[in-house]
């Protein structure tokens, strides 16, 4: 098999291992906390308060509104009259809605008159403009452990006035599960619901994950209705028409109205968060939706009484949906949302009407689509990891794939609203990442060193780099190949050694052995090994180069001249004068890993072509020649080389001699303008059509 496609088939692996592990691991709960981290950020990165609905507007009990009509209301809560003004100034400006997120569940029996005004200012009785068409209070569904005594509150309400005038804002609705039916409910007092438009649920429920706000229950069964979240009954009150008939069926994916369908995730609103109560970062309109404090209506109120412009204007509030809330310090009514973990619980109220109203709703991708984007993910960087080679080039490569992905996801929720999965699909894009390194480190990394260690003393970086990128070249058990062997050997030397000092003799030999050795790298040979003052090398393997003949025959020449112009160095300094033999042979020979695995193992070439070789390098004494070559490596050169017949050598195994050459230089390139060059142009043309 070849090695990119073991390697694919590695990393395709690892990519689909990782993928099952974080599939497996998906709904635990260290799983689901980083997802829902991941979108946090998203909405915290790219949240757009434009994009808010202008005709939402919060009146905040604030602690502004707390300390100034402390003087006059007193501490809060304060009595019911207090809510008749605000009531009233909302009316007249127009206000399409005004909804409450405060309970009043009970008469106030200290002071009857006010709760009769506070009914009265509801209806628009004796008020400027009517107002039971429009006004939404807050309700409030329990669950007991004491099922006996929830039975016996259920009896008791469902005969009171209350009850039965409650049941008229609840809906039957097909598909809501009975078993999440709510056992006690908290309704506004009897005159307070008489006369409103409609009531909601303000029961809170968190992500069981981290307490945040991401989605809302739009229904609240109880007895044998369902009730609307405060929210969805703040839109169904501000626009009839869009939620006539109210809703008639829900799933866990979605709840249907007439003319509107609505998308849940597991049963619940994704709340669509349009930005903060109010953002920092925005200091000139810091408010995601305009806020009032109620002390400033109250004031607003009065001025107009008195006959005087008000601080507020009227017309501020036309076709506006007013919800009244409160983040004041003292109140607790804080609720952890993705931009900090106590924004007033009145903005998710205001959120969610904010939604339902202008139909621009938070969708969550198709689990198929996550899990496709999770096995994806995975397997892409699994073969992205199998042909990067560098640490380092790996570890870039993934971070920029996840942040790649991630940045997808951002642009799905930024553009279209849709909540696809971040956290499984960029682990998946790592982890792979990861473990394809290591895979790669233990297997194809740790064969890749070992031949980087085996044949760096052997051949150039390059080669060695081409060796280790596919080690389907090297036979390391070994086979027959034909190659050119060279030898080469200092004439006389050890008569010049017996002239030196010991160190002089070592200083000689490697400064020579060294630049003999780095020619035959250059030349893209194998450095076999030093016998003595001799060098043994051979071409064509393990990197395989077809023209080994040639580049053995530029080795020995170019070894010749730098040895010429070393040895003239070394008799200007004092040293012996020197001159080398070099043998060449091309023959099918053996080659491979030769030796002991416990003791010694040289990568090397054996048989009578190589012992032809030694035996040419031998022969330069006897004809006084630099270089000899065999008929065999001529036939490899052609007419490239100046060469020089030498006559016949008898060798040891063959039956006829062997016609050798001395080799006298590389042929010069005929010129364009001669008639040797003419015909080479005329033989190039005639190849090029």
């Amino acid at each position: 098999m070849r090695p990119r496609v073991r390697r694919s088939l590695l990393g395709l692996g690892v990519g689909a291992l990782v993928a099952l592990i974080l599939l497996a691991a998906r709904g635990t709960y260290g799983f689901q906390a980083l997802e829902l981290k991941t979108l946090d950020w998203r909405f915290r990165a790219m949240h757009d308060p434009a994009r808010a609905d202008t005709n939402v507007v919060i009146v905040d009990v604030d602690n502004l509104s707390l300390d100034l009509l402390r003087p006059t209301l007193g501490r809060f809560p304060w009595h019911r009259g207090a809510w008749v003004k605000v009531i009233k100034y909302l009316q007249a400006g127009g206000a399409r809605t005004i909804a409450f997120d405060f309970t009043f569940p009970d008469p106030d029996l200290a002071d009857p008159a006010g709760d009769s005004a506070f009914a009265a200012a509801e209806s628009g009785d004796g008020g400027a403009g009517g107002g039971g068409d429009r006004v939404v209070q807050a309700l409030v569904f329990q669950q007991m452990l004491d099922t006996a005594e929830a039975d016996r509150l259920a009896r008791f309400r469902e005969d009171s006035a209350s009850m039965r005038r409650l049941t008229g804002f609840g809906f039957r609705v097909r598909g809501l599960p009975s078993t999440a039916a709510w056992q006690v409910v908290e309704p506004p007092y009897p005159a307070l619901l008489a006369g409103a438009a409609g009531v909601g649920s303000i029961n809170f429920t968190p992500d069981p994950v981290d307490g945040t706000a991401r989605r809302a229950p739009l229904l609240y069964a109880f007895g044998s209705r369902a009730y609307p979240a405060f929210g969805l009954a703040v839109a169904m009150a501000a626009d009839s028409a869009r939620f006539a008939g109210g809703p008639r069926q829900w799933t866990p994916d979605a709840l249907r109205f007439a003319h509107l369908t609505v998308p849940l995730d597991h049963g619940a609103l994704l709340v669509n968060w349009r930005g903060p109560y109010r953002d920092p970062a925005r200091p000139r309109h810091p408010e995601t939706y305009r806020i009032f404090p109620f002390a400033q209506l109250v004031h607003s109120y009065d001025q107009v009484a008195a006959g005087a412009a008000p601080e507020v204007p009227l017309e501020t509030f036309r076709d506006k949906v007013a919800i009244l809330g409160s983040s004041g310090a003292g109140l607790f009514d804080v609720r952890a949302n993705p931009f900090g973990p106590s924004d007033p619980g009145v903005l998710l109220h205001a959120t969610v009407a904010d939604n339902l109203l202008t139909g621009d709703f938070l969708r969550r991708a198709r689990p198929i689509a996550n899990v496709a984007a999770t096995v994806l993910a995975a397997v892409l960087a699994g073969v992205a990891v199998s042909f990067i080679a560098s640490v380092w080039w790996s570890v870039a490569a993934g971070v920029l794939l996840a942040a790649a992905y991630l940045g997808l996801a951002a642009l799905l929720f930024g553009a279209d609203r849709i909540w696809l999965d971040a956290a499984a699909p960029a682990l998946a894009i790592l982890l792979t990442f990861t473990g394809g390194m290591a895979v790669n480190y233990f297997t194809e990394g740790r064969h890749k060193r070992q031949i980087r260690e085996m044949f760096s003393k052997y051949v150039a970086p390059e080669y060695v780099a081409q060796l280790a990128e596919d080690p389907s070249k090297i036979a390391l058990g070994g086979r027959r190949a034909e190659l050119t062997i060279l030898f080469s050997d200092i004439r006389g030397f050890t008569s010049i050694s017996e002239k030196l000092q010991p160190q002089e003799v070592i200083a000689f030999l490697n400064e020579h052995l060294s630049l003999m050795a780095a020619i035959v790298k250059e030349k893209g040979g194998t450095l076999d090994k030093f016998i003595g003052d001799a060098v043994m090398a051979f071409w064509g393997e393990p990197v395989h180069h077809p023209d080994h003949a040639d580049r053995a025959a530029d080795c020995a020449l170019a070894m010749q001249a730098t040895t010429a112009r070393l040895a003239k160095r070394w008799v200007a300094e004092g040293k012996p004068d020197i001159h080398i033999g070099v043998g060449i042979n091309t023959a099918e020979v053996v080659v491979g890993n030769i030796g002991s695995v416990e003791h010694k193992l040289d990568y090397t070439v054996i048989g009578d072509g190589v012992n032809l070789a030694s035996r040419l390098e031998s022969a330069n004494k006897e004809f006084k020649t630099g270089i000899i070559i065999s008929e065999f490596t001529l036939a490899h050169l052609g007419d490239r080389f100046e060469v020089r017949p030498l006559g016949d050598v008898k060798v040891k195994g063959k039956e006829r001699p062997v016609t050798i050459y001395e080799l006298l230089g590389r042929r010069a390139a005929p010129a364009p303008g001669t008639a040797a060059g003419a015909a080479a142009g005329a033989a190039a043309a005639g190849a090029a059509t």
